[in-house]
């Protein structure tokens, strides 16, 4: 926060931002792979900064959370820092025009308008310069994350020399997928309390397919019409789309085929960090694994189908200890960790990216 008025709400700022940092110092892992993604390889000294940033404002972890959340859920950070999970913004900025400690921002690559409250600074972002900054919410403003890089003022054909520059490295690209990433695990985690308020449960099973698609439009119709989303300000999806589109939305209709479509006991599960997974005969796979019945063939499909992860048979562990032997006999070899008996048919890396319910057909 050097060269920034040591006041409130850059007080506020300096004293998060000094929580994260610590974390990160006891997470190189962290900081070296939001390094790698960046700049290609370790930062030099005067990188640290933007790198420090990336990792502890936009960085996404394996299991959808960024270190500001992660923080925020052990009470490292009050409740408030959440939202720079989401409402951080970063890129290159025009300095507009100044009303009082205000001053008007323009992201040079959308055109997106912000208005941000930094005090003391009329000197160091004159009208028509450029910045390159984090956007942090703080209260009801917007202030500068740290000191910003800065260039001109400029003019319109500098500015989008600049501007292209920019572009022709890894950061928009990556700040742009990790806006969407998070944004996709935030929908996810919501999504899932409706899906296990809706069921009482993130793992159900049907008897019959019919059965089943009744109970996914039900589910779908909750989740778009009753369920309300801390992300859309406690509307729910419907709602939300008619104050946005100003019409009525056009569900999809949910229709099961294929396997799904045929005889068998298929079920859903929700999981917290993989989402969500429409599963032919999972009912089967699991009573194998218990021990509750023999449908080995299903089974040996699931291990063989490129399009089911380790999703079915972690939780078939997790409710039954006695599920990695019974996969043991089924594969004809010695009992062993279940990544182990897993590692010749599956990816054990995991999912990529989030996995959510069909939504309105934008």
């Amino acid at each position: 926060m050097r060269g920034l008025p040591p006041r409130v709400p850059y007080a506020t700022v300096a004293a998060w931002k000094t929580v994260l940092y610590a974390r990160l110092a006891h997470a190189p892992e962290l900081l070296a792979q939001a390094a790698h993604a960046l700049l290609g390889g370790p930062p030099t000294e005067a990188q640290l900064p933007e790198v420090l940033d990336l990792a502890a404002l936009g960085w996404v972890d394996h299991e959808g959370w960024t270190l500001v959340e992660r923080c925020v859920a052990d009470g490292a950070l009050p409740p408030g820092a959440a939202r720079w999970a989401h409402e951080a913004r970063s890129g290159l900025w025009v300095v507009e025009r100044w009303d009082g400690e205000d001053v008007a921002l323009r992201n040079l690559a959308t055109d997106a308008p912000s208005v941000v409250h930094a005090p003391g600074m009329e000197a160091e972002l004159p009208p028509r310069a450029v910045l390159r900054a984090w956007l942090l919410p703080v209260g009801e403003r917007l202030v500068l994350s740290g000191t910003p890089d800065t260039w001109g003022p400029m003019g319109v054909i500098a500015r989008m020399d600049l501007l292209a520059q920019w572009r022709a490295t890894p950061e928009p690209a990556l700040l742009e997928r990790l806006a969407a990433l998070r944004a996709a695990f935030r929908r996810q985690r919501e999504e899932r309390d409706a899906f296990v308020a809706h069921f009482g449960a993130d793992l159900v099973t049907f008897p019959d397919p019919a059965t089943m698609e009744r109970a996914f439009a039900e589910l779908v119709n909750a989740v778009l019409n009753h369920a309300r989303f801390p992300s859309l300000g406690g509307r729910t999806r419907a709602e939300a789309w008619r104050a946005a589109k100003g019409e009525d939305p056009k569900v999809i209709q949910v229709r099961l085929g294929g396997d799904l479509g045929g005889p068998g006991r298929h079920g859903i599960i929700y999981d917290a960090v993989e989402g969500v997974h429409v599963l032919p005969h999972l009912a089967d796979v699991l009573d194998h694994l218990a021990g509750r019945g023999d449908h080995a063939e299903t089974v040996r499909a699931y291990l063989a189908d490129p399009g089911v992860t380790t999703l079915p048979f972690r939780r078939a562990a997790a409710a039954d200890p006695g599920a990695t032997a019974r996969l043991a006999a089924l594969i004809d070899v010695p009992d062993a960790p279940l990544e182990t008996l897993l590692a010749p048919y599956k990816n054990l890396d995991g999912p990529v990216a989030p996995s959510v319910l069909p939504d309105f057909d934008d």
